[in-house]
């Protein structure tokens, strides 16, 4: 909460509820810019390529303030690379990843000239062995290893255990490598690991490392010279006192590689760099009781932020009022789930109907995640520049919005 009163004024965000109504998602442009500092200070003695996770935020203005600071983009849909190009990341800082790109999604990242496309089955490098081979493109790419490192994070953000959807083991790997060497379009310079998300210990990522170098020796015995090894994202983000300081992160990494030459270390932080940016401000609606239980019903719900609900997240929850008196209690929404719910068991100042709550720590996995259930329009977002500079980023939807895209039957 001290992190919502330092870099977000009260009376600018009630200034800006005011004018463009609730809920609504505002962003810090300078928390954005320390976060690309600090993961630039830690690995500023590192041959490395930031790679920015899309499907964190993937909001053009936000984007481009990264893609101006030089780094690149992590990608996983042909909607993504598309934006990307928007935002303005270079072509050749983007890493196609995702477990199920179409023939279409592959051939238009060779024709767009992405660095690599990072292939996660065999039978996805069989398809881009056709896509390149039939468009004459080279096909620069790298394979997701799953390397079977539990990250002991959420079931659902675990990604590099085998039995998952994610990657293939180091045997299918090794002969996806000597595959593509009987093909001239096919041309493999990246190994990849990404084992999931809000990773606190460097554990993990120094065995994952271990397991890539180990392999890469192999490779090149076998005549295949891997140029970039990606180690994904994942670096874990506190809900309340932020990012962890990516320099411990890159401590142990660069134990592991400084003695690497003519290798690229490519990370792809998402959530890291934009979490702790945003927040969703909401409008109390109405209080209310159900046996021992206090409700605050606000007008913000899970289809606006559903990290509570689907994965158990608690996210500070910062009130306007100044009433002395306090309340516990759950904060809901009107969405008609049982699910729907912000924050459980909160302790704040009593609010009264009208009020103004800010969720913290959701600039991920927030907007981009949203949705119009309940036939609820996706709110607006704001982004602050500076201490009382304002712009909006994202109009609200409208009703016609809902069903624009729909074909009424005769």
């Amino acid at each position: 909460m001290d992190a919502i009163k330092k870099h977000f004024n009260a009376s600018l965000i009630k200034k800006i509820a005011s004018k463009f109504g609730t809920p609504i998602f505002v962003y810090s442009e300078k928390i954005i810019l320390d976060s690309i500092k600090s993961y630039k200070t830690a690995f500023s003695k590192t041959d490395i390529l930031f790679c920015y996770a899309l499907k964190a935020n993937s909001n053009n203005s936000l984007c481009s303030i990264l893609a101006k600071k030089g780094i690149g983009a992590d990608i996983v849909s042909g909607g993504e690379l598309f934006r990307a190009l928007k935002a303005g990341f270079e072509p050749q800082k983007i890493v196609f990843s995702g477990v199920g790109k179409t023939e279409e999604e592959l051939n238009y990242a060779l024709k767009s000239n992405v660095l690599m496309i990072n292939v996660e089955s065999f039978d996805e490098l069989e398809i881009l062995k056709k896509v390149a081979s039939k468009f004459k493109k080279i096909a620069n790419f790298s394979i997701r290893i799953n390397p079977d490192i539990d990250p002991h994070t959420h079931k659902f953000i675990t990604t590099g255990k085998l039995g998952g959807k994610f990657g293939v083991s180091l045997k299918e790997a090794f002969r996806m490598y000597e595959y593509s060497k009987k093909f001239k379009f096919l041309n493999p310079i990246g190994m990849q690991v990404h084992l999931g998300s809000q990773i606190y210990s460097v554990k993990p990522y120094v065995m994952a490392i271990d397991l890539i170098l180990a392999a890469i020796k192999k490779l090149s015995e076998r005549g295949i010279n891997i140029k970039y090894i990606d180690i994904g994202g994942g670096w874990g983000v506190d809900e309340i006192r932020g990012m962890r300081p990516p320099a411990i992160l890159a401590k142990a990494i660069n134990s592991k590689i400084k003695h690497l030459s003519g290798i690229k270390l490519i990370i792809e932080p998402g959530r890291s760099l934009m979490a702790s940016a945003g927040i969703l401000i909401t409008k109390v609606l109405y209080k209310k009781k159900s046996g021992d239980k206090n409700f605050i019903i606000v007008n913000g719900a899970m289809n606006d932020f559903i990290r509570p609900a689907l994965y158990g997240a608690k996210h500070p929850v910062y009130s306007f009022s100044r009433n002395k008196k306090k309340l516990k209690a759950d904060i809901v929404g009107p969405v008609c789930e049982s699910g729907d719910f912000l924050a459980k068991d909160i302790e704040l100042p009593l609010p009264e109907n009208g009020d103004l709550l800010a969720i913290g720590s959701v600039g991920a996995y927030g907007q981009s995640m949203s949705s119009q259930y309940n036939s609820r329009l996706r709110a607006p977002e704001i982004l602050l520049k500076g201490k009382s500079e304002y712009k909006l980023i994202r109009k609200r939807e409208s009703f016609r919005d809902l069903i624009y895209k729909e074909v009424r039957l005769p």
